[in-house]
């Protein structure tokens, strides 16, 4: 069985080289394209910070218990991630995700998220290309505070879903 491991993003330290996307893609597609990646870095107005945004894996993941196909499912990692075969690109993950986490894979229109690099020994792709400025950490699980992430989640709200902007139905 693969490591069990989680991802803690100190956003603070994030300074939005966005090496984090391109090591990603390198590791999962074999080219630095970040629209391959399974983490992307959002700018975040007015201040003009950054934060990495990636699958957190959550207890309760909206994710899975939304996929009309049960595309979406936990690894025995813990990752939450997407059995392709079954996806069919509705994107209704990437909807309810409290994070916005979910990507598309520009070639099929599938979802991927983070798998946390379980297949690979040692630190995941990005955590070892952000090493030099510290905002991506690979932890034991249970030490990734839920609350700092909540804390990154809220902040992006605005730029996820702009002021004015309503829900469908609301």
């Amino acid at each position: 069985m693969a490591e069990r491991r989680e991802i803690r993003v100190i956003a603070e330290r994030c300074t939005g080289c966005r090496r984090c996307e391109i090591a990603c893609s390198m590791g999962h597609c074999g080219m630095p394209t970040p629209e391959r990646s399974r983490i992307r870095v959002l700018r975040l107005p007015p201040e003009g910070g950054h934060v990495p945004v990636l699958c957190q894996a959550c207890e309760d993941a909206p994710c899975l218990k939304v996929c009309p196909m049960n595309a979406r499912v936990r690894a025995e990692t813990g990752a939450v991630i997407t059995e392709a075969e079954a996806c069919i690109g509705c994107r209704a993950c990437l909807y309810i995700c409290p994070y916005g986490a979910p990507a598309v894979a520009p070639e099929d229109g599938k979802t991927v998220t983070c798998d946390r690099c379980a297949d690979l020994p040692g630190a995941p792709w990005c955590v070892a290309a952000c090493r030099d400025c510290g905002a991506l950490e690979a932890v034991r699980p249970g030490e990734a505070p839920r609350r700092a992430c909540r804390d990154a989640a809220a902040a992006l709200r605005p730029v996820l879903r702009p002021a004015g902007s309503r829900r469908c139905g609301s």
